[in-house]
């Protein structure tokens, strides 16, 4: 670690970035990851491992946009002397739903209120439109995530996950070195679930969460969101 990080770590332990309250920070480079939950996050923090800060080590996983800006990026800012830029990883919106779906029916949570065991997946879904089972059914909304207004995202740099090769570019430049993620989460082998959704159960989904789809199209026919006034890396 370099005296300019070691200080940076100083000043962020002394302005309250103790534990619970950090995010993933890569000094160095000046940038921030938001890991938007179900987007692979995992794989992407060990890929980050060798380059985050120390404070990073204890932060909670998935600090959304607006709250960063409120608690964090102010002692970010004065600990690192200017705002870092901050990334973030969104994916299909349905996609998610199917996993997050999946992800609470494995048997370690199979006890508890927030498993999905013999419950349907359209079950699921009227139970997150609903409102009706917040254990079961909290999943969070990635365009409040991001900070998207309807036109462009407040976070810095929004990738799309079925592009992640896009990612790892981005991040290989930054760092100065290639840099590949890890296998990510998949679902166990000859596992088969049904994901059928009725028409209507269809159409409320995409009119409710309307904002978060046209966040994913933006993001998904983009490749990569800039957000207007950050500085595209110039390569050498």
């Amino acid at each position: 670690m370099g005296a300019c990080e070691a200080g940076a770590v100083r000043v962020c332990k002394k302005r309250g970035m103790r534990k619970g309250r950090a995010v993933l920070i890569l000094g160095l480079q000046r940038l921030v990851v938001l890991e938007t939950p179900k987007t692979g996050s995992l794989a992407l923090r060990a890929m980050l491992a060798p380059y985050t800060l120390p404070v990073s080590d204890d932060a909670p996983r998935h600090t959304g946009y607006f709250a960063y800006l409120a608690k964090q990026a102010p002692k970010l800012s004065q600990a690192f002397g200017g705002a870092l830029e901050t990334v973030a990883v969104v994916r299909a919106p349905l996609g998610r739903m199917r996993s997050w779906y999946r992800y609470r029916m494995r048997g370690k949570v199979a006890h508890l209120k927030v498993s999905t065991r013999g419950i349907s997946f359209e079950e699921f879904m009227v139970a997150y439109l609903d409102g009706s089972n917040p254990e079961m059914a909290n999943v969070g909304r990635q365009d409040r995530f991001v900070g998207w207004n309807g036109r462009a995202a407040g976070v810095d740099h929004v990738f799309d996950y079925d592009q992640l090769d896009l990612l790892e570019t981005f991040l290989s430049e930054r760092v100065g070195t290639d840099l590949a993620l890890p296998l990510r989460n998949t679902s166990p082998q000859g596992q088969s679930i049904d994901y059928s959704l009725s028409d209507a159960v269809m159409a409320r989904y995409r009119h409710e969460n309307a904002e978060e789809f046209a966040l994913y199209k933006a993001v998904s026919e983009a490749g990569q969101l800039i957000r207007s006034g950050v500085a595209k890396p110039v390569k050498s």
